[in-house]
């Protein structure tokens, strides 16, 4: 007996044809780190002269953004005065201390290392000090670390 060439039509598109594909994602992370300074320091002088910092009334930490991929390393140098009016003597001890990204809640003078890993945007807040018993003269003062990422 002889299937009806309709029947058998019907009997194969019955049987779905099966096809197949891959979808590929490939990505790279590489060792990306970002730094910027959204805002800037700002130090003002202690109520008895021997303190010019940003944690005095009037004054502003730092905030640094921070955006790492990768195995990276944050390093801040060892905070320094950089710029000083005529006729200031000397004698003072520059020291920083740090929150929010990572801590260092007492004031400091030495290099800080952080590691940083895969982080996202995050700040970090930095408060700077220049301290001296024998106090300050009137001009602008620059106190400074240096932020390095690798």
């Amino acid at each position: 007996m002889r299937i009806p060439a309709v029947i058998a039509l019907v009997i194969g598109a019955a049987t779905p044809a099966v096809a197949a594909t891959d979808v590929t994602f490939t990505g790279t992370v590489s060792d990306t780190c970002t730094l910027a300074v959204p805002t800037p320091g700002i130090m003002t002088l202690s109520p008895d002269g021997t303190i010019l910092g940003s944690d005095q009334t009037l004054g502003l930490p730092a905030t640094v953004t921070v955006l790492s991929l990768g195995g990276n390393t944050l390093t801040l140098s060892a905070p320094t005065l950089t710029s000083h009016p005529s006729g200031y003597a000397g004698g003072e001890t520059v020291q920083m201390k740090y929150s929010g990204l990572a801590s260092q809640p007492t004031y400091t003078s030495t290099q800080q290392t952080i590691p940083l890993g895969i982080l996202p945007l995050t700040d970090l807040i930095i408060n700077m000090q220049v301290v001296n018993a024998n106090g300050f003269v009137e001009g602008d003062y620059t106190a400074k670390t240096v932020l390095t990422c690798s």
